[in-house]
């Protein structure tokens, strides 16, 4: 069985016992010059590009030959893109916005050929004011870079004299109305499918992924005899002390008696004592702080163990924010906080704390029902499924029935929409 390491009191708690006689708040505004006893060198911190969204799409404007008008309304043509890269409003109304709220006169024609350059930048199909139009720019830029094939061809068809159909996935329809054979259709779509239908969504993630490093807030580790440890990353933590000349110049006021102090020395007590009251204040917050999270991973790995030791989604056990908040004795809103923002470093695998807590539902009759094990069936059985004739909810429902996950057609819809799986007419291929 597994057992649960208690960890020694860590380095962090011997700094900033709050009985050790010259444990106070070190502040750089009012105490000397500060001396760490630690000599080791300071792990160097890593610095990502930080380039926005929008700073990577104004510094491609260099690339091109505009006025300084273009210019301007290019930059306000970005600011105006949606989190998909599409301009989503008509062009007549953000004319309309640049003379009433910037006082820039200007007429349609001209904020559209700013529009057609910044149609022109990377990502392909930025600035595009549809879906439509959005697929057909990156079909356009695929054919002004290679050699047209006859799919790409079939492609650009597809989307200019056949995009209803082409939404709804009426191939039928479609092989009529452009006179080709099924086989010619089934692979100018799949060319389709490889275009990007919201280009502005790669550059927010590429941006995100270049400004955001995670720092684990907990390293847990195991080892071959079940047993799980776990640490906080406190980094590097320096002591907490008060200069001893201003712990002795508060007893040498506390010494003193009051009626003989000037005016001067009173208020210097004051505020000496003000601050070591401080200092006591923020050490006991720190120290709180360390319990806090020690207690929230020490009931999370109690009640998720099986996991810990395998790494395994399916030896997940329902969790709540509550189970954890009774276990350790901590306001439920504490344990929220605490989840929410952390991240823990499990034998060399980053994990939000929220993956941890599991919530489970029954279904009509009473049995548990854990996401767990239903996406992976879901997918697996509409992987599996005759793309030609595709599994309706219905179907699906019959289906986790038999492999004894029984969960309604309703449910099925719900979830697979949750995994971003469309319904079995967009499903059907030729």
């Amino acid at each position: 069985m597994a057992k649960l390491v208690e960890l020694p009191v860590t380095d962090l708690e011997q700094r900033v016992r709050p009985d050790s006689p010259d444990t106070t708040l070190y502040d750089a505004d009012d105490l000397p010059v500060y001396q760490s006893s630690r000599r080791e060198p300071q792990a160097e911190i890593p610095i990502g590009d930080t380039r926005s969204f929008i700073e990577d799409l104004e510094a491609q404007i260099a690339d091109y030959d505009v006025t300084p008008l273009q210019r301007q309304l290019i930059q306000y043509l970005i600011g105006s893109l949606d989190d998909r890269g599409f301009i989503d409003r008509p062009l007549q109304n953000i004319v309309d916005d640049l003379l009433f709220n910037h006082n820039i006169d200007v007429s349609p024609q001209q904020l559209a050929d700013a529009l057609a350059v910044l149609q022109q930048f990377d990502p392909p199909g930025i600035g595009a004011r549809s879906l439509q139009e959005c697929l057909l720019i990156q079909i356009d830029r695929i054919l002004s870079e290679t050699q047209p094939t006859p799919v790409l061809l079939l492609s650009r068809r597809i989307v200019t004299e056949a995009f209803p159909l082409f939404q709804r996935n009426d191939t039928e329809r479609m092989a009529r109305q452009l006179d080709v054979t099924a086989e010619q259709l089934r692979s100018a779509i799949l060319a389709i499918g490889r275009l990007n239908p919201h280009p502005g969504r790669s550059l927010h993630e590429a941006a995100d992924d270049r400004a955001q490093t995670i720092i684990p807030d907990f390293i847990i580790e195991t080892d071959h005899e079940s047993q799980v440890s776990f640490s906080l990353n406190q980094g590097e933590v320096p002591p907490l002390r008060v200069s001893p000349d201003y712990l002795q110049q508060l007893r040498t006021y506390q010494q003193a008696p009051e009626s003989r102090m000037t005016r001067t020395q009173r208020d210097a007590y004051t505020y000496t004592r003000q601050k070591v009251e401080a200092a006591q204040m923020f050490v006991q917050a720190i120290l709180q702080r360390h319990h806090t999270l020690s207690a929230t991973m020490k009931a999370i790995i109690a009640l998720q163990r099986d996991f810990m030791l395998t790494q395994d989604d399916a030896q997940l056990h329902p969790l709540r924010l509550d189970d954890v908040a009774q276990r350790t004795g901590l306001n439920i809103s504490t344990v929220s906080r605490v989840v929410a923002s952390k991240y823990a470093l499990l034998d060399g695998t980053l994990y939000p704390l929220k993956h941890f807590f599991l919530r489970s539902k029954t279904n009509a009759e009473g049995q548990l029902i854990l996401k767990t094990h239903v996406y992976p069936l879901l997918r697996q059985l509409i992987d599996e499924e005759d793309k030609r004739n595709p599994l309706s909810d219905e179907q699906l429902s019959v289906l986790m029935r038999q492999h004894g996950q029984p969960i309604s057609r309703r449910t099925v819809a719900k979830y697979r929409d949750e995994m971003n799986i469309p319904t079995a007419t967009l499903r059907r291929r030729m």
